[in-house]
């Protein structure tokens, strides 16, 4: 078992001249938090204190109403047939709603995705937008809210009642499957606290869910619901589905305290977990009656979590890759690249493994190394360097201010340009000696030596934003570059 290394506690993060509120601080914040942050509101946040940004996340994350319905989020099968029956468009027209709301929101829709990953479905297996739409925007509505409610609502939710049968568990037929994902992926772990007979037991209480009209929404149907006793963690009664999350609340609440928390830590701060933070975190989720709201607050306001082992021990997701790209550098594209741009982040990251709405299976994307491979490695570089080169087509001036707004428009050492540059793209990263002579290498391009020596050289030479590409090109292609 791999032990962390981070020692920091649960306590406020209050920096410290030895341990300063930084750019690589905030870096961290809105990479973790958030889907990345512009240079250009950097030095606000800076202005904050790491408590304040933490609020201000979080409190606009909370304030933020759900995506508007796109006008079929209620359609029924007729109404799909009506407009030609072909769902595809409706669905890849979601998938860039998504990603919209990946670019111009931080916190809700990063939550909106790891929860995703929890209460998984896979559109493909029941390829019905309407009741995907529903699914996403019960996901914002609750990934701030109180954890109990939130696996009772999901639970309900017409994409979950289909992808895990649901729907055809009914009394002279019951089908285990949601009951299982219930205790196995959504509150307990696999084989954490409940046996098959609680299993069997379960799926008799949630029986009933059956009736809908010509694809519309799934409603209780009361003659098919098991009216018998049920045996659930040894309480009897004739158990229905309010009552399997009373009791599954009541009687395993520190067993899912602990398996939530364990798994937010994973995502969000490393894949190496300290128990003892991972414990005391699980208590505190306990004592605020499971709510996620307060939660997030202390593990996020944490010295733990500012601790600077956890800089680059998380593996970018596909879609962290792509839209830190896009949100981080803040360039401008081609007008006919901009106006499919949503369509191309999507795409690519579909190639990549990661397809929105579809994870690969019930148990969703593993995450962290899994998202690197032999195959996967070479489109990262791809499609990073086609986004750049999207960029440079445009506009070639906005790499050179790029470079000058992180160095300023004094520095004449390509060594610091080099590593400043460095810093802010890789959070902490330094080079070792090797990359930093390829890096300079990179940048230098073609410019003579002799042009770098005496302070003569600066950004503001006319070849400058031909080495900030080349120099960016390099950077997009290092393995610490797939890491936040």
């Amino acid at each position: 078992m791999v032990v962390s290394c981070n020692n920091g506690t649960l306590s406020t993060f209050i920096p410290t001249v030895d341990n300063p509120w930084d750019i690589s601080k905030v870096l961290l914040v809105y990479r973790r938090l958030g889907f990345g942050i512009k240079h250009s509101d950097i030095a606000s946040k800076l202005s904050l204190t790491p408590s304040e940004i933490i609020d201000e996340l979080i409190d606009n994350a909370k304030n933020l109403p759900p995506t508007p319905d796109p006008g079929w989020a209620h359609w029924t099968n007729t109404d799909f047939r009506n407009a030609g029956g072909n769902r595809g468009p409706f669905y890849r027209n979601h998938q860039k709603i998504v990603f919209e709301d990946f670019l111009k929101n931080d916190m809700r829709d990063r939550l909106t995705l790891f929860w995703s990953n929890h209460f998984v479905t896979e559109y493909y297996m029941y390829n019905h937008p309407a009741y995907t739409f529903r699914y996403y925007t019960n996901l914002q509505s609750n990934v701030l809210g109180n954890f109990k409610n939130f696996v009772s609502v999901m639970g309900l939710d017409d994409a979950m009642l289909m992808y895990l049968n649901g729907y055809e568990n009914r009394n002279n037929a019951p089908n285990e499957n949601y009951a299982r994902e219930l205790y196995e992926l959504f509150t307990l772990g696999e084989g954490n606290g409940y046996t098959q007979d609680d299993i069997t037991e379960t799926a008799r209480a949630l029986t009933g869910y059956n009736n809908r009209q010509d694809g519309g929404p799934i409603y209780f149907n009361p003659n098919r619901f098991d009216n018998g006793e049920k045996t659930i963690f040894g309480r009897k009664g004739n158990w229905n589905y309010d009552d399997v999350i009373n009791i599954l609340f009541e009687e395993k609440s520190d067993l899912i305290a602990k398996f939530i928390v364990r798994k937010l830590y994973k995502h969000f701060v490393s894949p190496d977990v300290n128990e003892d933070i991972v414990d005391e975190l699980a208590l505190y989720f306990m004592n605020n009656n499971f709510e996620l709201e307060p939660l997030y607050r202390k593990l996020f306001k944490s010295e733990h979590f500012f601790n600077s082992f956890s800089s680059n021990v998380l593996i970018k997701s596909p879609v962290d890759l792509m839209v830190f790209i896009e949100k981080e550098f803040d360039f401008e594209k081609p007008d006919n690249f901009s106006d499919n741009l949503n369509n191309y982040l999507r795409a690519r990251c579909s190639d990549m493994g990661q397809e929105i709405l579809n994870p690969v299976d019930v148990a969703g994307w593993q995450e962290n190394h899994d998202w690197v491979s032999t195959g996967t490695l070479p489109m990262r570089w791809e499609f990073s360097d086609y986004l750049l080169s999207r960029y440079w087509i445009k506009n070639k001036e906005q790499f050179r201010n790029y470079a000058i707004n992180i160095v300023g428009i004094e520095e004449t050492s390509p060594v610091e340009i080099v590593k400043k540059i460095n810093k802010y793209m890789f959070c902490n990263y330094n080079l070792m000696d090797d990359e930093l002579n390829d890096a300079l290498a990179a940048f230098k391009g073609d410019v003579p030596d002799d042009y770098f020596n005496g302070g003569g050289w600066t950004l503001n030479e006319s070849y400058a934003p031909n080495q900030v590409y080349a120099l960016l090109l390099f950077f997009v292609k290092l393995p610490e570059y797939q890491l936040k």
